[in-house]
């Protein structure tokens, strides 16, 4: 092959899931080869689940990290509490915010007087709940115990972050892809070209948990955030490939879809308004949303179910093959299938080493579970995406526009059921509302990703989705009922009123490619009574953020909406002293004035932060994310 241009390149788009990966990728002389990883280590080649690997790891030795992953945790026997593979690590990397935000520090802003915040985080995880009753619940709660949280204490007895496990599950997929990508070209060719990655994130995840990812990526040999990899929320990779995939006959400018993808873990929407069609353009329509409720919470539930019939004495005692079996077949021959066939009778499960029982419908190592029970382990989990749905036609239909199609992706999206029950709901717009399920729907984000490195982002605006800003004081005004929250401020020889909320970005605002909010500030720093003493000069400011659609103008009259995302630290110290205004209040006490901005950018799906002084950069301001 010929020697490659500086701009071709290999571009490869990961779906990194929370219970299956998959790896799309072209090459930008052919992008319309797109090709999906299949040489899955111990996994099959050419059929369906090919296109995926279990996001599986079991470290062999924890002290040094070996490991086997996705298929080959297969081999292991499982059973032990010891043996069985980390699932589920990608949710650990997620944070939520819980305890309120504290009231002051020393910052200034130029509508007041700033004060700097701190709070605590708890795992994600901590609140959940599970109904205990002896049947299926009929309403859906996340389970009390989920094997992410299993993941969370194993890692935490082996001394391994979660970052840490993510990072070599990423480096075993980055591997194995250039290897594929290597059995498909010639390898030197390929080690010739640039390779360029984008992963994808949840829409739902936080700037922590997505800076998270950023290191994570790193480490794993992806190279340097926006330059050899880059960062697309799961609903943006689904509509590049699915809006694509539907051109031109079924799209109009005006019209207005609904992505839901509905994954392992999450389940993510978000609509988009077509404003182009050559090239294919869209704005974000509404702001997105999303909620833990993806097909993991259906397996979960099977186990709630076949405890109660089997009983937890004969579950536990099954031998691990037999009981991996079990789940095996629950996967493949009920959960996958479900809303695909008509079965009355019922689907059998295998659960080898049970002895008959007529009462519990197990006959020759098969039980026999009830289509109406399937129908109750759906339900709730469905239900809870049908609501998420609704709000979002709703949102929709309360900006004036109306949803052409609701585009269904995701694993858990190629559900009949799940497909059936959105096409049969009542949205209250006089009628019913067109379901798609796209070709490919399993690794349409996979897909998606890639064309987003071959083609760039079909996405003009996108909006916020939390009120982004920072607490300070302002002046006090008398008769508007501030007074229990007013304080002297000797520096400014006036009352200011503390908790002070001023949001920069608002939730739903509309954010126009890579645009920039700049937030101002002041502080007044004493000036030393040592002559050639330097004042103190290394600040700390919070960013905070609020998930309300009215959020409120002062801390105090909601705490607990307002979460801290993360802190910024400044260093002004190499600015000549000159530069700042010297002031002298009532008692002759001495000041430096000091006005600066930190101007805040969202790029790539991460916040970046960078100092102003005097309109020019004066270096960058470090982002410390909160999460934990």
């Amino acid at each position: 092959m010929s020697t490659p241009n500086k701009n071709d390149r290999f571009v490869i788009g990961v779906d990194f899931g929370t219970t299956f990966t998959s790896v799309a990728f072209a090459h930008t002389t052919s992008p319309e080869e797109v090709k999906l990883v299949q040489t899955w280590p111990n996994g099959g080649i050419g059929n369906a689940s090919a296109d995926q690997v279990p996001t599986e790891v079991h470290y062999t030795n924890p002290i040094t990290r070996a490991k086997i992953w996705g298929y080959e945790t297969s081999t292991i026997n499982k059973g032990a509490s010891s043996l069985d593979p980390l699932k589920w690590f990608k949710l650990l990397l997620q944070d939520r915010p819980t305890a309120p935000i504290g009231m002051r520090s020393a910052a200034y802003s130029h509508k007041g007087k700033g004060r700097a915040s701190s709070s605590s985080f708890e795992g994600f995880f901590g609140g959940l709940g599970i109904s205990s009753s002896l049947g299926l619940s009929t309403t859906f709660t996340p389970p009390t115990y989920t094997p992410a949280q299993k993941t969370a204490l194993k890692l935490q007895q082996a001394n391994i972050s979660p970052v840490t496990v993510v990072t070599d599950f990423l480096s075993a997929v980055r591997e194995t892809t250039v290897a594929s990508i290597e059995r498909t070209y010639d390898p030197t060719w390929v080690r010739e070209n640039k390779k360029e990655y984008v992963l994808t994130v949840p829409a739902i995840w936080s700037d922590a948990a997505k800076s998270l990812m950023v290191q994570a990526a790193q480490d794993a040999g992806f190279g340097t955030h926006r330059v050899d990899f880059s960062l697309i929320s799961e609903p943006e990779a689904a509509a590049s490939h699915t809006l694509k995939a539907i051109q031109p006959n079924n799209l109009n400018c005006g019209d207005t879809f609904i992505i839901c993808d509905a994954g392992g873990g999450t389940v993510d929407l978000i609509s988009y308004k077509i404003v182009g069609l050559d090239p294919l353009q869209i704005d974000e329509s509404v702001s997105g949303s999303g909620d833990m409720c993806g097909s993991v919470f259906l397996d979960e539930r099977f186990e709630e179910y076949i405890r109660r019939v089997l009983g937890d004495r004969v579950i536990d005692g099954m031998k691990p093959r037999s009981r991996n079996e079990m789940f095996r077949t629950w996967e493949e021959k009920v959960k996958y299938k479900f809303g695909n066939i008509s079965n009355h009778e019922g689907f059998e499960i295998t659960v080898a080493g049970v002895p008959d029982d007529e009462s519990k419908n197990v006959e020759d190592g098969f039980h026999t579970i009830p289509s109406g029970e399937v129908k109750k382990i759906f339900d709730p989990i469905v239900d809870c995406i049908v609501k998420l749905v609704k709000q979002q036609v709703t949102d929709v239909h309360r900006k004036g526009e109306k949803v052409a199609a609701i585009l269904l992706v995701g694993g858990f999206g190629s559900s009949e059921y799940l497909c059936r029950q959105l096409q049969i709901a009542n949205y209250g717009t006089g009628g019913p509302i067109q379901v798609l399920q796209p070709t490919n729907a399993r690794t349409a984000i996979a897909r998606g990703a890639l064309l987003r490195g071959l083609d760039g982002s079909i996405v003009n605006n996108r909006r916020s989705r939390l009120n982004y800003g920072c607490i300070s004081s302002t002046f006090y005004q008398p008769g508007k009922g501030w007074d229990a929250h007013k304080y002297w401020e000797s520096s400014d020889d006036k009352y200011l009123v503390d908790g002070h909320l001023n949001w920069y970005i608002t939730r739903n605002q509309v954010i126009e490619g890579e645009e920039s909010t700049s937030i101002p500030f002041y502080r007044m720093v004493p000036v030393p009574l040592v002559p050639g003493h330097q004042p103190w000069l290394m600040f700390t400011d919070e960013l905070l953020a609020c998930d309300l659609d009215d959020a409120p103008d002062f801390k105090w009259k909601n705490p607990g909406s307002i979460y801290r995302i993360c802190t910024l630290s400044s260093d002004l110290s190499g600015i000549p002293l000159r530069k700042f205004t010297k002031c002298t209040n009532s008692m002759g006490v001495q000041y430096y004035r000091i006005d600066f901005e930190l101007q805040i950018s969202r790029v790539d799906e991460v916040m970046k932060f960078e100092l102003l002084f005097d309109g020019e950069s004066r270096g960058e301001v470090s982002a410390k994310m909160v999460v934990g």
